[in-house]
């Protein structure tokens, strides 16, 4: 076993409350809650850094993500967003001022707009995404290669236990998001 961290104290403080605590659940619990509260904090420290705020980020990402001509309907990404298309549209005016989208009319029917990702958008998106990747390559960087791919299968196998029990966890991008 590794030498304890603040998670068994939480758990040695908890235990003397809650006679039935099982400390191995509380503790892959709550150390998952901890390390994915760690990584938005970074998230917020590293998007703040490339003038973000994580919902620009998040309308950027889908964009990259629907794949060229990195086009969709505002309809569409409202609803992968699930935001109300009013405030997406108070948003996308604030991101086309910054010069990452463009609105344009669909070439196919001109009555529909579509957003658009601009080089710039395209531009913060990777940097910001390069940022994300060494933040987590930091934090991953204590275990070796062998207990990375471990921790991925197990892992890997409460996704899928929890998929059975409901919707995917993520969306499928390849549908369309």
């Amino acid at each position: 076993m590794s030498e304890p961290d603040s998670i068994d104290r939480h758990i040695a403080h908890w235990s003397r409350e809650l006679s039935d605590l099982d400390p191995q659940l509380e503790g892959i619990v709550t150390r998952m809650q901890m390390l994915v509260r760690l990584l938005k904090r970074k998230k917020d420290i590293w998007l703040a850094e490339g003038g973000l705020k994580p919902w620009e980020f998040d309308v950027l990402h889908h964009l990259v993500a629907a794949g060229p001509p990195y086009r969709v309907s505002p309809t569409l990404l409202a609803e992968q967003l699930d935001t109300h298309p009013a405030t997406l549209t108070n948003r996308l005016d604030r991101i086309e001022e910054a010069g990452y989208i463009r609105r344009e009319h669909d070439p196919s029917d001109r009555r529909r707009l579509l957003v658009a990702l601009t080089s710039a958008g395209r531009a913060v998106w990777q940097e910001r995404m390069d940022e994300g990747d060494r933040t987590e390559r930091a934090l991953l960087g204590t275990l070796t290669s062998e207990e990375r791919e471990l921790l991925d299968d197990l892992l890997r196998r409460l996704v899928q236990g929890a998929e059975a029990e409901g919707p995917p966890l993520m969306p499928d991008w390849s549908s369309g998001g």
